[in-house]
């Protein structure tokens, strides 16, 4: 693939260098944030060679490529006069101003995946990092006691008991606040002090100058963090405002913490808190009633895909793992329709007279087990239309069966045959993994093969 050529294109047909307000890239999708999306000609776009489709949703115009894309976004970065693109771009915008509620749920949507998405790709490297102490364990390579173990199960853990400093990054960042002071309010909240507080008898309160202070292991929160970053904008942009220059270096900062961290500490954490509460109280009910709840996600996630919505599931799995240690609901349905994506684009590259048609179902179905499934969803099982309703139904079936067997994942990695490995743990194992990644394959294909396609239409 050309990148250079692909990304002039790119460039070209969305309205130009001038139209582009901020652009990032996922696994498979160029993310553009356009300033006029009319300006994009979209049927131009779709019929670039390298490009899957186009998927306009969450206020982004986002370009499948595929897993090509790390290239082609480095490649456009490198067409920009100014250095805008090159590097983290997607928080590097300021938030559009809202309409309705339907515009301020949407943005404030926005910020809360843009504030998680940048920290995916260390999660799932410290996901692997956890996915190896547990082999080592597995086959007494290590034993749990063993200094080393400890030690590399204390580098997969570092990013989930750090997290709120992370997240203070990232918020700052997207909120275009000092990312420092984002960062200080997240530290602020792990501090060991506060939890020394409790003293031995475990008092659940102290106080700051009269204010109540819940005592609350923080350590793993997202939301508290975001939420003060946010109120630390306006506060920033007042303590800037009446600084005297001579002495507004350490002013500024000083007073926007003096003001933002008593407020996280007696309002917004706690009630942050609450909400966690609130939250793992629904994990529960969800792990509770598994099949139901991993089979109807499976059929909803290629759904998700579809509308670009699949990215806000990030923050609840993130919360999950932070939360409980695992997640029995979210990854394992996107195993399954991972793995069903492939069974149907399988079927097709079997029941296609076509030697074009075999051929590019049969790469499809391949990246689909592999965790890459927009060529199976776009270029093969949409198409065809009957194959993506057989991959619903064979997802809400294997799903189904997934959750009755209680398939549990422990670590954050995209879901795929080449990541079965994260589905090791107390109540799952390598087998139960592969058995239900079979059984979303076979049970798929079947159902696909069955409802035949319409191949004449479609060449």
């Amino acid at each position: 693939m050309d990148y250079k050529r692909l990304s002039q294109q790119i460039l070209q047909y969305v309205g130009g260098e001038a139209n582009i307000e901020s652009a990032t890239h996922c696994v498979t999708r160029l993310r553009l944030k356009l300033k006029d999306e009319t300006k994009a000609n979209t049927a131009k776009i779709e019929g670039l060679d390298g490009v899957i489709g186009v998927v306009q949703a969450s206020g982004q115009y986002q370009i499948i490529i595929g897993q090509e894309v790390d290239g082609v976004y480095k490649a456009f970065s490198e067409l920009f006069s100014h250095k805008k693109l090159q590097g983290e771009v997607e928080a590097d915008h300021l938030p559009e101003k809202p309409t309705g509620i339907r515009g301020y749920l949407g943005n404030a949507l926005d910020i809360f995946i843009s504030c998680f998405t940048p920290l995916v790709p260390v999660i799932a490297g410290s996901g692997m990092i956890k996915v190896i102490c547990t082999l080592l364990a597995t086959f007494e390579i290590l034993s749990k006691d063993d200094s080393t173990y400890q030690l590399l199960n204390m580098i997969g853990d570092g990013v989930y008991y750090f997290l709120p400093i992370m997240v203070g990054y990232t918020a700052a960042k997207r909120l275009n606040v000092d990312v420092f002071i984002g960062m200080v309010l997240g530290a602020i909240m792990i501090h060991p002090t506060l939890m020394s507080l409790a003293g031995e008898n475990n008092v659940a309160y102290t106080s700051l100058a009269g204010l109540p202070v819940k005592i609350v292991n923080y350590s793993a929160q997202a939301l508290p963090v975001i939420l003060t970053v946010a109120l630390a904008k306006y506060v920033d942009a007042f303590a800037d405002k009446i600084s005297p220059k001579m002495i507004k270096i350490f002013l500024r900062p000083m007073l926007t913490l003096l003001i933002v961290a008593p407020i996280m500490l007696s309002v917004i954490a706690p009630l942050g808190s609450i909400l966690g509460d609130y939250f793992q109280a629904f994990a529960n009910l969800m792990n509770h009633w598994g099949w139901i709840a991993v089979g109807l996600n499976a059929a909803l996630f290629p759904l998700l895909v579809l509308t670009g919505m699949h990215n806000a599931l990030i923050p609840l799995i993130i919360t999950m793992f932070a939360s409980q240690g695992f997640d029995a609901v979210l990854i394992p349905s996107g195993l399954i329709a991972n793995i069903a994506e492939g069974g149907a684009a399988a079927a097709v590259a079997a029941r296609a007279k076509n030697k074009a048609t075999k051929s590019v179902a049969a790469s499809a179905a391949i990246s689909a087990v592999l965790g890459i499934t927009e060529p199976a969803l776009y270029g093969v099982n949409l198409r065809f239309k009957k194959p993506f309703y057989a991959m619903l139904l064979g997802s809400l079936i294997s799903g189904s069966i997934a959750g009755l067997i209680g398939l549990t994942a422990y670590s954050f990695v995209s879901p795929s045959l080449l990541s079965l490995p994260i589905f090791i743990g107390e109540n799952s194992n390598l087998v139960t993994a592969a058995i239900c990644a079979i059984l979303a394959f076979v049970i798929t294909f079947v159902l696909a093969y069955a409802f035949g396609i319409d191949e004449e239409q479609h060449t």
